[in-house]
């Protein structure tokens, strides 16, 4: 991975792109679901819409990077950083999706495969809501320390905040997803779908389950095959399975539960998308509190330790406690 960072640390330097459409989901990456190369059946869960979309149409946003320089200037040049994540990530999926020897992996494909899952899941316009939502809350407690991530002054700070938290975590990140046991799951009859949010967890009634402490972390890679990293180890590079039924039916479950709006299918799985329905629930801010730290240890009372995750329903999941500690957050609950 030292190419990698090369590369990424090049292109800081490089001068400013035109380009102003980022997609936060690799247009080379929809395209294992297009049968022409062009155009994939996409499934609009806030109309209910079902609809072939060209690739270039989808998880896409215009000037979604585009922050303010070290000189005050306003530039696109995330973009340009994208690009070699984006490189990385098409080679990674091209590499997995045709794997039928698992010992041919280098130490790098693991590396790689890390990095680009959870730069996929971190880039997302459902995790820049989703922090957002937790900005809104932290801005409510002590404004004196805290500020949203949004600004109507300053439209560019959100993504700037956004830009700065994925490249700051994203070793980190990755090194959660590199010490899980890789498993490819493949299923000859093509049944797995995606979404824009593609690297997926389980939900458990209506929390989401933290990247610690999932059994799986699932990434669809095509409609045959899916990326699945278990907490459980075999001691192998990676291992191939032949995907059941329920295997295919956990994952589908994931992605319609893990998708921000829109799910993404192949020509022949046009018949799982269900046209005419629309789903307000989707990943949201869940708050609660605990009298523990993350290491086990006490809080005394009157004190309370606040954990953040993630809840799968229609607006922020708040449940705090009533010892006057917690100040309410409108603007948060406010963003659904």
């Amino acid at each position: 991975m030292k190419q990698y960072s090369q590369r990424l640390l090049a292109k800081q330097r490089a001068p400013d792109t035109p380009t102003r459409r980022h997609h936060y989901v690799p247009q080379a990456y929809l395209r294992q679901w297009s049968s022409d190369g062009r155009r994939v059946w996409a499934w609009d869960t806030a109309t209910g819409n079902v609809r072939q979309l060209g690739v270039a149409d989808l998880c896409v946003k215009e000037n979604f990077y585009r922050v303010v320089g070290a000189d005050g200037a306003p530039h696109n040049r995330v973009e340009l950083l994208f690009g070699v994540v984006d490189e990385e990530l098409r080679r990674v999926q091209a590499l997995f999706v045709d794997l039928e020897d698992p010992e041919r992996l280098e130490l790098d494909d693991l590396f790689g495969l890390g990095v680009s899952m959870a730069m996929q899941r971190m880039r997302t316009m459902q995790q820049r809501r989703i922090q957002v939502q937790y900005s809104k809350w932290l801005a409510a407690q002590n404004p004196e320390d805290f500020t949203s991530f949004e600004d109507p002054a300053n439209p560019l700070k959100t993504a700037g905040i956004h830009t700065e938290l994925i490249f700051t975590n994203m070793w980190a990140a990755a090194d959660v997803l590199t010490t899980r046991q890789i498993e490819v799951w493949h299923d000859e009859r093509g049944r797995f779908t995606t979404c824009d949010a593609p690297v997926l967890v389980r939900c458990n009634r209506s929390e989401r389950e933290g990247l610690d402490s999932t059994p799986y972390v699932w990434w669809p890679i095509s409609p045959h095959r899916v990326i699945a990293l278990s907490r459980e180890p075999l001691g192998q590079k990676a291992v191939i399975r032949e995907a059941t039924g329920a295997m295919v039916g956990v994952v589908n479950e994931a992605v319609r539960r893990g998708r921000e709006r829109m799910i993404i299918a192949s020509n022949d799985q046009r018949t799982q998308l269900d046209e005419g329905r629309t789903v307000r629930r989707r990943p949201q801010a869940r708050l609660r509190c605990s009298d523990h730290t993350p290491t086990g240890r006490r809080v005394p009372p009157p004190g309370c330790r606040v954990e953040l995750g993630e809840a799968f329903g229609s607006r922020p999941d708040v449940v705090l406690c009533d010892r006057g500690l917690h100040r309410p957050a409108p603007d948060m609950l406010a963003i659904t």
